[in-house]
């Protein structure tokens, strides 16, 4: 099984062109279903039947398993197991029975515009990591990021001239973002304190690579790339630190993604244009934010307008 796995990812990676947290993702929910597998003494992928994966994913749920989670297992394994199927290494596919389950529509979280914005000014310190950290929340507002994305960026993704970013999203899609004059700013101010870090004579025996074209362009305050989990962490210090506890708990790296796409739609800015910054794959993606930009209107509707009291 170990094997097939392996042939499994590859295909994902190099066939389907898959971002890399995605194909960790597919790993973890394989290896789990691998290992329950196993314990029930079913040695080859041909013995599975629809019966073994029901029980695999009974037990997930027994566990605690959150609905959207199951979700994802479940999709998971249709996708192994009818590539299993198309590369005839199974006779009869044990997910044909699984209901085309969908997850529940929420609509995406977001913050206030005037009060993100006091929020990110507020970030006014000279110190390494302040000039780092508001770099971070205003690309990742300012462009709307993905945590990935922003993670991923090199030294030859940030254009000081034409003011914008070069992003590989999902699928490897390859996208320009521009920014504004708050995050110009800052990511110069971050830039400085950067190239004298990489430039420090004690540092060029170590890691000359930090001034390499495709060397990561955040990086932590001992030289290391910024990780997913230093963007929570950052999120945690810097804004929702500042928030009512009710509302702080809702806010992560990705509510400022969020944030970027309502602010634009509330200020005219065409569906169409907003989908191409966020790099999203389809217009309907993009179509959630328009019910959050109408949620004012709407507000303003019930408490103005007299018969919406009757």
């Amino acid at each position: 099984m170990k094997q097939t796995l392996e042939d499994f990812l590859d295909h994902l990676q190099y066939v389907r062109g898959l971002a890399k947290l995605t194909l960790v993702a597919y790993r973890n929910d394989l290896e789990h279903c691998f290992d329950f597998l196993s314990s029930i003494n079913v040695g080859t992928l041909e013995e599975v039947t629809s019966e073994h994966l029901i029980q695999h994913l009974t037990r997930l749920r027994e566990r605690g398993y959150a609905d959207t989670s199951l979700l994802r297992h479940a999709a998971c394994l249709k996708t192994f197991f009818a590539w299993l199927l198309d590369e005839n290494r199974i006779r009869q596919n044990p997910t044909d029975c699984f209901p085309a389950g969908q997850r529940a529509q929420h609509l995406p979280r977001t913050i206030d515009e005037t009060r993100l914005g006091k929020l990110l000014d507020a970030i006014d310190g000279n110190q390494p990591v302040d000039l780092r950290d508001r770099a971070v929340l205003e690309l990742l507002y300012g462009c709307g990021l993905r945590c990935a994305e922003l993670c991923g960026l090199t030294l030859h993704d940030i254009d000081f001239e034409s003011n914008h970013v070069r992003i590989f999203g999902k699928g490897r899609r390859e996208r320009l973002v521009p920014f504004g004059s708050p995050a110009r700013k800052a990511l110069l101010r971050y830039l400085q304190w950067r190239n004298h870090y990489a430039d420090a004579p004690e540092r060029k025996k170590t890691q000359p690579q930090l001034n390499a074209p495709d060397a990561p362009f955040f990086l932590s305050p001992r030289g290391k790339p910024l990780q997913r989990a230093h963007l929570s962490a950052i999120v945690r210090k810097r804004i929702r630190v500042n928030l009512p506890d009710a509302e702080a708990a809702r806010v992560t790296p990705h509510v400022l993604r969020h944030a970027f796409a309502t602010h634009l739609l509330d200020h005219g800015a065409p569906l169409m244009d907003i989908r191409d910054l966020l790099g999203h794959a389809s217009v309907t993606t993009t179509q959630l934010y328009t019910h959050i930009s109408t949620q004012h209107l709407q507000q303003t509707f019930r408490a103005c307008f007299p018969r919406a009291k009757q």
